[in-house]
């Protein structure tokens, strides 16, 4: 099976660096889940006997990505309310030097960015909730899909991708008490 991790982290940087320098952003919501990575499978370190995140109701996991020649990118999801329309998910990213948190409410349908000085809606971005949801959520998926499908459930995991760089997934918490201020700018 094609893993689909790395595109996912490629388009956050994409349009973190877009919000970040203040240029519209219109993105390409069709294509952010479906990329690949170059075919290469990615080589878990653990093995699974079953797995809890695949039946989470929420989870708290950060992923860390360390491109070849590029730095490290860290993202902490924290999502409620999984596998239902109101699905929430927070997104704290960090990338050299610059920190970014993206919320998308699928129980409201509303989301923000804040850009490490304040938070705007994404309609004050110029993009109508559907196109937000749509890219934001592709990744979101992607990386939740892998864990759930490739953790062993307990401790850190980390994968290899030839000539791109490793992906880390670690503190991991299965179904952790999420409060409603962490969903809100």
């Amino acid at each position: 099976m094609i893993k689909r991790l790395m595109m996912p982290g490629l388009l956050v940087v994409m349009l973190a660096l877009c919000i970040t320098v203040g240029a519209a952003c219109s993105g390409d919501s069709g294509s952010s889940g479906n990329g690949g990575n170059g075919g290469a499978e990615p080589t878990p370190q653990q093995t699974q006997d079953q797995n809890p995140a695949a039946t989470a109701s929420s989870l708290d996991f950060t992923v860390e990505i360390v491109a070849e020649g590029q730095g490290t990118m860290t993202y902490r999801y924290r999502a409620r309310n999984i596998g239902t329309s109101s699905l929430d998910f927070r997104i704290d990213m960090s990338m050299q030097g610059t920190d970014m948190v993206y919320i998308l409410s699928g129980s409201t349908q509303e989301g923000w960015v804040y850009n490490g000085q304040e938070w705007w809606a994404f309609t004050q971005m110029g993009m109508d909730w559907d196109e937000f949801w749509d890219t934001w959520y592709d990744g979101w998926e992607s990386y939740h899909s892998s864990l759930a499908e490739e953790w062993a459930g307990q401790g850190t995991w980390t994968y290899n991708v030839p000539g791109v760089g490793s992906v880390t997934y670690k503190n991991i918490t299965v179904n952790p008490s999420l409060p409603d201020s962490l969903f809100q700018p």
